[in-house]
């Protein structure tokens, strides 16, 4: 059989950065004149590049919800060598070794902005890199490293 994009195009959540997240800055002593909205905050983010197959571009991000102590994993102008059984990993260090894995399920598509929950306990300091992995034949096919928004 052959492999075919699938191309999805999900409603994902953006964030403001986090520098952006506090608002203007206030006055010792002064309260602000309106509140501060709560907004999405990017946490973390990174370009995809090519790992050990095929093609790789877009980028993935770490969108902290507002209100909510919920994360999402989004990944955005996504596009990647499709293949069988590709899975969505969170991996520490440079993700080259992919032994500790966070398990994010399947890739929705090949190509497309498309999102992913992140499990509360999930440390982005420590499993810091984005990779698309292939579980039938062990290769990576992407990676991004998250870098701190």
């Amino acid at each position: 059989t052959s492999l075919r994009d699938k191309t999805v195009d999900e409603d994902v959540a953006v964030g403001v950065p986090v520098s952006a997240a506090a608002g203007p800055p206030v006055a010792a002593g002064k309260k602000p004149s309106k509140p501060v909205p709560e907004r999405n905050v990017a946490l973390a983010s990174g370009p995809f590049e090519v790992a050990d197959e095929g093609s790789a571009e877009g980028k993935a991000t770490v969108v902290g919800l507002a209100g909510r102590e919920e994360r999402v994993l989004t990944l955005t102008d996504f596009a990647v060598a499709n293949g069988p059984d590709l899975r969505v990993y969170l991996v520490p260090g440079d993700g080259k070794d992919t032994g500790d894995h966070i398990d994010l399920g399947g890739l929705k598509g090949n190509k497309g902005n498309q999102q992913y929950d992140l499990p509360s306990d999930v440390d982005i300091g420590r499993h810091r890199t984005v990779v698309i992995w292939c579980r039938a034949f062990s290769v990576a096919f992407a990676r991004a490293t998250l870098s701190a928004g």
